[in-house]
């Protein structure tokens, strides 16, 4: 049996659909108790009455008095279905959807949550969900409370996309801070190992000229042990100069003296 007669819509997951009843599971008043229910096959045994303690589950939308479905626990699914309720429960603790605080809506009128509260109103996601009977019920200001939890929602949603937008921004600016830093390492460790082969260039080129300019010059085929001032075109001129018989008659005729 279902807990509400009018679907409002439908959960979408892939080709997968859960129902949706009343404002949806998230917006609906959800709380599991412990209900005394008599067994009969004990008490016909004991000859006395005996009571199980069986767990059930009381669900409505906020705000509403009439539309209440309350139920035995059909612990596979509804475990599923209110986690966070399930979970109070068996540790015994209060069970409150999640959600921002009701009193977070008029921070400066406590009154006002506390009367919500009282309607089982318990967050701003809920009241901003609250329907025609549940506003009918809660009575005088019900619609403006609607109202101006819608638009608290809404304000926050665009702060949480600004924050988001901001967030995205810082990390951009980080990352160009970073590359730019990056390239500028590169940069100078390119500068820096340039400049080094410039400079051993330079050094080897010194040496080389340095070499050619201390070392002498001789003609091909000349020992090593020749005069460095020996000039190969001065010595050829004066072998080919009509001087050159001169100078080797006058040598002649010296041997055939000394002789």
């Amino acid at each position: 049996m279902d807990d509400f007669a009018a679907p409002t819509g439908i959960d979408w997951n892939g080709s997968v659909g859960k129902v949706q009843y009343g404002g949806g599971d998230r917006s609906m008043v959800v709380m599991f108790f412990t209900k005394p229910q008599h067994n009969p096959g004990k008490s016909t045994e004991a000859g006395r009455p005996i009571y199980d303690d069986v767990p059930y589950v009381r669900i409505h939308p906020p705000g509403e008095r009439l539309n209440i479905v309350e139920r035995p626990v059909q612990q596979a699914s509804d475990s599923r279905r209110f986690p966070q309720q399930w979970a109070a429960f068996q540790q015994g603790r209060q069970q409150i959807p999640d959600g921002t605080p009701i009193d977070l809506l008029y921070p400066d009128h406590p009154s006002i949550g506390a009367m919500l509260r009282a309607s089982n109103v318990y967050t701003i996601e809920q009241c901003a969900e609250l329907s025609g009977p549940a506003i009918d019920n809660i009575g005088m200001g019900a619609q403006r409370y609607c109202n101006d939890a819608q638009k608290y929602l809404q304000a926050s949603n665009k702060g949480v996309k600004a924050s988001q937008l901001r967030h995205e921004l810082d990390e951009r600016d980080s990352q160009i801070r970073t590359l730019t830093q990056t390239v500028e390492t590169l940069k100078t460790e390119v500068d820096r190992l340039r400049e080094a082969n410039t400079n051993s260039l330079l050094l080897h080129n010194q040496q080389v000229v340095s070499g050619h300019q201390a070392r002498p010059q001789y003609p091909a085929g000349a020992p090593k042990q020749m005069d460095p001032a020996f000039d190969s075109q001065t010595a050829q001129i004066n072998a080919t100069h009509t001087t050159a018989d001169v100078v080797r008659g006058s040598k002649r005729k010296r041997a055939r003296i000394a002789s």
